[in-house]
């Protein structure tokens, strides 16, 4: 049976609505994976490669059955099929991940079979729908170009859209499991767009069913607060240390930052913390001080009370964040804290202030953006400094092993700034062991308390155009 549409009817609304959920379900799957395997490099390409490889497969699938059995009611059962399978992905989410990550240490490995897993079954019908449409759609060959090219149109736009919407707009109001519910519902609507009249009992049951399975998921409490922003993905946990009890924050599986004591917010729980601010205590002057990097505001607000002379510029990415430390970790902007809301790497770039102190703590996770690894970087950082300028960087690494490479390319970026480098890490720590090293970068010798002469590893600095950061990383992340 055809249906005789017009140029823009109910199978291009379907091919828009489906074009916007692959899409927004493409950028919702990353920030999905982020808490448990991270937002790297390799996470975006498996789930982009996996996503593309199963609309590949959908696409051929799809056209061979509808050219045996072209039925209008089969669009109908594949967006229903294609809303059960987004509602599924959210039942059956934390098992997968945890069945992932028990599978293999590799990254890579994790974010292919994690997306094979969660990811695959939707776009393989979402690929599937399209030849179905445009088996519909052509009734003459007079015309079938126009009308392949319609679905096409309306399939891109849709899409085009939903990764502006998702990206801009939606990340902002509505966390990533909300905003899947918001697709599964878009697609059961698709779903009555067709012979809304025909079937319409179990139709309803089965778009019942789908809503159920969503919203299920959604009403599980848990004592992990997630919060999505238009730049990333944050978990809020409570725990212990010390026997008492902490709040941190996380963005991915491999590691905590920016933590407070509950009940004594004026201290700082973690040590890379603690001696990033007592080797800023040791810097003679400190009357400028940058941190790249705010993190929930726990350095920047401790030092701005220990120096309420000193001038304190914070550059954080995520505007958010800001919002996030006032309402967990009791954050108060004081006078001399200056929020900047950027890039590190593109304030460095453009900066016209000197500073006497430079804290890097630019991890998301584990993972330090490459920009930040590069000579180019570092050449504008020295520029940035007083000529009595100190560079203190917080770095997870190892000083010996696989891991020392990723250690090496950190010095070769920091040591052209200043000649003087310190080493320090939490005791005790196998010097092969990945963990948090703070260094330091001094123009004068500075004798710092609890800190070695970190010796010139060895190596060029990278740059703009080669800095392998993941492959650094991922080696490093191999190292227990």
């Amino acid at each position: 049976m055809r249906i005789p549409l017009g140029k823009f009817g109910k199978l291009e609304l379907i091919a828009f609505t489906s074009g916007f959920s692959l899409m927004a379900f493409e950028l919702i799957g990353a920030r999905l994976l982020a808490p448990t395997i991270g937002s790297s490099t390799y996470v975006w390409t498996s789930v982009i490669g996996v996503i593309i490889a199963a609309l590949s497969i959908g696409y051929f699938v799809g056209g061979k059955v509808a050219d045996i059995r072209a039925r209008t009611g089969d669009v109908t059962l594949l967006c229903l099929a294609s809303a059960f399978a987004m509602g599924s992905m959210l039942l059956l989410f934390d098992g997968i991940m945890n069945w992932v990550m028990h599978v293999s240490p590799d990254l890579r490995l994790r974010g292919v079979l994690a997306s094979l897993l969660l990811f695959a079954p939707t776009s393989l019908l979402l690929g599937i729908l399209s030849p179905y449409l445009v088996k519909l759609k052509v009734t003459s060959l007079a015309v079938s170009g126009q009308s392949v090219a319609g679905l096409s149109a309306s399939n891109s736009i849709g899409g085009i859209i939903g990764t502006f919407v998702t990206g801009f707009i939606v990340f902002s109001y509505l966390g990533s499991r909300e905003a899947l519910v918001v697709l599964v519902f878009l697609m059961l609507g698709a779903s009555w767009l067709i012979q809304p009249k025909n079937n319409w009992r179990w139709r309803i049951g089965l778009s019942a069913v789908a809503v159920f399975i969503v919203i299920v998921p959604l009403g599980v409490k848990t004592n992990v607060i997630r919060i999505d922003t238009p730049s990333s993905n944050y978990e809020i946990h409570t725990g212990y240390r010390n026997m008492q009890a902490i709040r941190y924050l996380t963005t991915g599986p491999g590691g905590a930052q920016s933590g407070i004591y509950v009940n004594r917010t004026n201290e700082l729980p973690f040590w890379y913390t603690r001696q990033i601010v007592q080797l800023t205590a040791q810097v003679p002057n400190k009357q400028n001080i940058l941190i790249l990097g705010g993190g929930a505001f726990t350095i920047p607000e401790y030092l701005a009370r220990q120096y309420p002379r000193s001038s304190i510029d914070v550059v954080e990415i995520d505007p958010s964040l800001k919002t996030i430390a006032t309402q967990y970790f009791d954050y108060q902007s004081l006078p001399n804290i200056t929020a900047i809301d950027g890039d590190a790497r593109t304030y460095i770039n453009s900066a016209s202030k000197q500073y006497d102190v430079v804290i890097v703590d630019v991890y998301s996770d584990v993972s330090v953006p490459f920009s930040l690894l590069t000579n180019e970087y570092a050449e504008k950082l020295r520029a940035g400094l007083t000529t009595e300028g100190t560079v203190i960087v917080n770095a997870i690494a190892a000083e010996s092993g696989p891991c020392a490479q990723l250690l090496q390319a950190i010095d070769a970026t920091y040591r052209p700034i200043a000649s003087h480098a310190t080493i320090s890490s939490e005791s005790p720590v196998n010097q092969g062991q990945r963990g948090n090293r703070v260094l330091t970068y001094s123009r004068n010798a500075i004798s710092f308390t609890g800190t070695r002469q970190l010796e010139y590893l060895g190596g060029g600095a990278y740059t703009d155009n080669y800095m392998p950061a993941e492959r650094l990383q991922q080696t490093c992340q191999d190292v227990i």
